[in-house]
């Protein structure tokens, strides 16, 4: 942020934290969640647990580009699992492992869409790194909010990340979760059309990721 004199007064004018441009207060700012003091108790006469806890959120500057640019990245992630969890459950990978025997024309059409299906996977890749020119991407992922000054005093003050002990709309997602969520929704998919092997791969998938995701701080 800095100050402009004008007409005698100071103009403060914000700027997005992930590009430096012009960012007044708007919708588009991202919004980070910190949570202190939690205490879980139990109720009187009714076996509930009761948790509390004060809760604190950081409004980061950010412009409709960046806004746009980090839409589009998480877009592209959802994209890329949805793909190859598509990809699976049609059946082409059996015939590119050789599981159902296809013949060698078959098998061909099951590597040529194997290759379609990593493209979105592909792209979320060179998203984050950066690697595309495109003017309505954020010079910086979203994660970059957790540098943020206001946040990390915080953070040093003893917030913790996430607006609660649970999840909450103001915490940030873990990409791990989303990943493990994804595997999770498509079990009972993969299952009830025949592939028993792949919902037995998924089910350990999501316990794999969402057991990552539990040892993974949100600001790694």
């Amino acid at each position: 942020m800095f100050g402009a004199a004008a007409g005698g007064r100071e103009r403060v004018v914000r700027e997005c934290w992930f590009c430096g441009e012009a960012a007044p207060p708007s919708w588009h700012d991202h919004v980070l969640g910190l949570h202190k003091d939690a205490d879980t108790t139990m109720t009187p006469f009714i076996v509930v647990l009761r948790s509390t806890w004060r809760m604190e959120t950081v409004s980061v500057p950010r412009c409709a580009r960046c806004h746009t640019g980090h839409q589009l990245e998480r877009t592209a992630a959802v994209l890329s699992v949805a793909a190859l969890i598509a990809y699976a459950a049609s059946g082409q990978l059996d015939r590119l492992l050789g599981i159902l025997s296809p013949s060698t024309g078959e098998r061909v059409v099951a590597a040529i869409w194997a290759a379609v299906a990593c493209l979105p996977g592909l792209v979320w890749i060179a998203i984050r790194l950066g690697r595309l020119p495109w003017q309505r991407l954020a010079p910086r992922r979203r994660g970059y909010a957790r540098h943020h000054p206001e946040y990390l005093e915080l953070r040093a003050d003893g917030w913790k990340p996430r607006a609660g002990p649970l999840h909450y709309w103001r915490s940030p997602p873990n990409p791990h979760e989303l990943l493990g969520a994804a595997c999770g929704l498509a079990v009972p998919v993969a299952y009830f059309t025949g592939y028993e092997e792949l919902a037995g791969v998924l089910i350990a998938a999501t316990a794999g990721l969402l057991f990552v995701a539990s040892k993974v701080k949100p600001e790694d």
